[in-house]
């Protein structure tokens, strides 16, 4: 069964072989880091299984270390990079809000935010504007369906002045084929 990335609005799956995204389980055996990383998927009453994924797309590149020929988290990464999310929004620092919780204070995540770096707009999870992109997409499929009536229409009289063509070489009657005139 192929796996699908779990973050609300990603459709990359498992199967899709592309060399440089990876997919990574829930830390389950991290209840803290658990909780951030369903939080951040953005899905409501969301429960991770053992097997649910999320891939390399929603992670910085900073969150990966290159041990190896493996492209593993490290130990604390978080998923921050969604498509839901505007490059306006913030987040709050996690070195921050650790440093906080460590000195005895309650961690704010208000006082305690950065802007998110701005997001690519070359990649899929960049795109905001859904009902332009739905309009967009409509809009193609009419074309590409009236293209595809064009072409099927066009093989087929390439078929019969084929058929034709080969009917007059061959001095046989075809469909529609004329005999060339005798001399009476």
């Amino acid at each position: 069964m192929p796996k699908s990335c779990a973050a609300r609005q990603c459709c990359n799956r498992y199967s899709s072989r592309r060399k440089q995204l990876t997919f990574h389980r829930f830390p389950f055996s991290r209840p803290e880091l658990l909780r951030e990383w369903v939080l951040n998927i953005g899905r409501a009453d969301f429960k991770p299984k053992q097997h649910t994924v999320i891939c390399s797309e929603h992670f910085r590149p900073e969150c990966f270390s290159a041990f190896g020929n493996r492209k593993n988290l490290k130990h604390n990464a978080v998923p921050t990079v969604f498509a839901f999310q505007n490059p306006t929004e913030v987040l709050p620092d996690r070195e921050a809000m650790e440093a906080t919780e460590a000195a005895g204070l309650p961690a704010s995540p208000l006082g305690l935010k950065r802007p998110l770096p701005g997001q690519p707009s070359d990649h899929s999870y960049a795109l905001s504007d859904l009902d332009t992109l739905k309009k967009k997409l409509f809009l193609t499929l009419k074309e590409n369906k009236r293209l595809r009536k064009r072409l099927k229409a066009q093989r087929l009289l390439l078929r019969r002045t084929c058929g034709r063509l080969r009917a007059y070489r061959e001095g046989q009657p075809g469909p529609r084929a004329r005999r060339p005139a005798q001399g009476s």
